[in-house]
């Protein structure tokens, strides 16, 4: 289909087209009301379950969750090495403790402990809530992960190097 004004005299209307495109309007406002929004929460029919990974802290407050989940292990003992990583940097006397914990977590351990701390890296069971009109979509009471509490570090350009 040309996009200048004068050819679109000389063009044909395409029928077939345009039914199609009827047809895909009526499908649509069809799904619209198979699928809808606004179901109650009343209406959950069954709850899939998933994995995903993090890191925790035990301070003398109790556990804390150092950043957001992660579909993959691996990623979260990255984003955990890389949070002991920037600690190590200004633990002072606690530096080498620090610096083996980078070394247990990216072998493989689950907990490392400096000093009081207690790091750990957990599975975090997630759900989605499935109900009759489909999978529920974010709602207004919905919180999520604070910014200030995400201690991993800023993510790096390709040219960064880890300071040691």
């Amino acid at each position: 289909m040309s996009t200048n004004p004068e050819d679109a005299a000389d063009e044909e209307f395409d029928d077939v087209a345009a039914r199609r495109l009827l047809e895909l309007g009526r499908r649509e406002e069809e799904l619209r009301k198979e699928f809808r929004l606004d179901g109650p929460d009343w209406e959950r029919m069954s709850v899939s379950h998933y994995t995903a990974y993090s890191a925790m802290l035990y301070e003398d407050r109790g556990w804390r969750q150092l950043f957001p989940a992660v579909p993959a292990e691996e990623e979260a003992r990255t984003d955990l090495r890389d949070v002991l990583l920037v600690r190590a940097a200004g633990a002072g006397e606690l530096g080498p403790r620090y610096a083996r914990a980078v070394e247990a977590v990216a072998g493989g351990e689950d907990q490392v402990i400096v000093g009081d701390d207690v790091y750990r890296v957990v599975r975090v069971e997630q759900t989605v809530i499935m109900t009759g009109h489909g999978p529920q979509p974010p709602q207004p009471r919905d919180q999520e992960f604070p910014d200030v509490l995400d201690e991993r570090p800023a993510p790096r350009g390709p040219g960064d190097a880890l300071e040691d």
